[in-house]
């Protein structure tokens, strides 16, 4: 890819420390207490031009509508801009967009005892927000949900607007990579021309590809469920829970737990912010084939009571443990064999949009093929196709968008780091996820690479609460030791003589 462009804008998008915890962040379902306003839609959306990529910044473009500043065209969201228009200068463009939505809030959601968080299911790849034009977030791991609090920039009972600038720009400092070179003979090259390089063999679709909601919660809220699940005795489900809450004040509420099962019947009550549940005959998550009734799924109605009020939030639980030998992987103590795909979320017209007929669709193939399995090869997926692995008792082996990295410095570890903690924090109580995939197809012979991915491995076990094995896809010599070999076979491909 080539392009002529000014020097882009630098700004951090650091906006979480990988160093300690991550602040919960819980997809935004709806209950009794919570209430999700959907901004999908029909956006505005601008390009930059390439010799002057500063222009949106310089000229505020975030302090009015996108249309009072210049033209623009309509941009469905969720999707990647790439394949949408005929114009190949915006399915190849490099750098930053523009976006923004108009929608009313209405004046009831004003009120002392609500709190409401914008919500994104995530955005390629680094993204600035503002609303009514207000700065409110940055975010720059592609891939990955991210949130902020809105409710004093809101306007109630007003028409409100949210604005995003986003760039599709990768380095050799971001998860993915990309090289850039630069070619600076003027004889040949025009000012400011340069050569984009991407590692990875896939479209670098980019834009808002998940759902973007409005999400009102009570004032002392559920920010954070971790979920760990054993059996004991073949036939006693234990469920570990623990509760995070965010409040304005030093109150400690109280919370109670009720399980219900796959018909709606009450099974189990507990209370506290922390715990262990015992189920009596339960009913195990399975793997498809594994059982008649795969991805057998109970439901937690987690309540939070204080003095201002209550909240309600509902997580899918399954009941199963992970295991391993030297020999072989084990689901509920029995051995499981991965059939199953490298997939991607790439599709006609949307790219990387979230698309549920699509989604659906994509389900029924697995099934009919008669496969269990998935790596999320090369970036996590949608919450929508998770839910349907955990639903349908598809295996996934989670993998972060570090693909094909080449070079290992100090900017790329954070944000690889900062990109397993995100993951982790998303995916942590899905029971079809068994493995964290560290990375596909790491140089992993050059000399800095052994302590980098030793930095990375030790970060992601001591984040994860799960104790989740590890993995990571290699195309060079192994020359250390892994909890997982994978072998990938391309049937597609033409078989040597050799290989026959």
């Amino acid at each position: 890819m080539y392009f002529i462009v000014s020097l882009l804008i630098l700004v951090s998008f650091c906006i979480e420390n990988v160093q300690g915890k991550l602040p919960g962040l819980l997809y935004p379902s709806e209950s009794p207490t919570r209430e999700r306003k959907d901004l999908s839609g029909i956006w505005n959306f601008r390009t930059c031009p390439y010799d002057d990529q500063n222009k949106g910044f310089n000229e505020k473009w975030y302090q009015k509508p996108l249309e009072q500043t210049g033209p623009v065209i309509p941009m469905p969201v969720p999707s990647s801009f790439n394949d949408i228009t005929q114009e190949s200068f915006i399915r190849d463009y490099f750098g930053w967009v523009w976006y923004d939505f108009e929608f009313f809030v209405p004046e009831r959601y004003r009120s002392n005892s609500l709190r409401h968080v914008l919500y994104f299911g995530s955005a390629q790849y680094s993204v600035m927000v503002w609303l009514n034009g207000v700065h409110v977030i940055n975010h720059s791991i592609g891939h990955l949900p991210f949130a902020v609090e809105v409710t004093s920039n809101i306007k109630y009972g007003l028409l409100n607007r949210v604005t995003v600038a986003l760039s599709n720009r990768l380095t050799l400092e971001t998860v993915p990579q990309a090289s850039i070179q630069r070619f600076n003979d003027s004889s040949m090259y025009p000012a400011g021309f340069f050569e984009v390089t991407y590692p990875f063999d896939f479209m670098n679709y980019a834009g808002i590809d998940r759902p973007v909601y409005l999400y009102s919660t009570p004032v002392t809220y559920i920010e954070d469920i971790t979920l760990t699940t054993d059996i004991e005795d073949k036939t006693i489900g234990v469920i570990n829970y623990d509760v995070d809450y965010g409040s304005s004040n030093n109150e400690t509420p109280t919370c109670y737990v009720q399980v219900y099962n796959k018909n709606r019947t009450l099974v189990i009550e507990a209370k506290g912010l922390k715990g262990t549940i015992k189920i009596d005959n339960v009913k195990l998550w399975w793997p498809n084939l594994m059982d008649p009734e795969p991805g057998y799924l109970y439901t937690m109605k987690i309540t939070l009571n204080s003095s201002r009020g209550q909240d309600v939030y509902y997580q899918s639980v399954g009941i199963r443990t992970v295991s391993w030998t030297n020999t072989t992987f084990l689901i509920n103590d029995k051995p499981f064999y991965f059939r199953g795909f490298g997939k991607h979320e790439d599709y006609d017209i949307r790219g990387k949009g979230v698309d549920i007929p699509t989604i659906v669709k994509d389900f029924n193939l697995i099934k009919w093929l008669g496969a269990n399995s998935f790596r999320t090869s090369h970036y996590p997926y949608a919450d929508e196709i998770m839910d349907r692995t955990d639903e349908n008792g598809i295996v996934v082996i989670d993998e972060s968008p570090a693909c094909t990295l080449g070079t290992f410095g100090d900017e790329l570890l954070e944000n690889h780091r900062q990109a397993m903690a995100e993951m982790i924090r998303r995916d942590k109580n899905r029971p079809s996820v068994v493995m964290w995939s560290l990375a596909n197809e790491p140089r992993s012979a050059e000399p800095k690479a052994k302590e980098y991915f030793r930095n990375v491995t030790s970060y992601t076990r001591e984040i994860d609460p799960t104790g989740r094995p590890l993995t990571i896809v290699l195309s060079t010599s192994l020359d250390t030791d892994h909890a997982v070999i994978r072998f990938n076979s391309f049937f597609r491909f033409p078989l040597n003589k050799w290989q026959k």
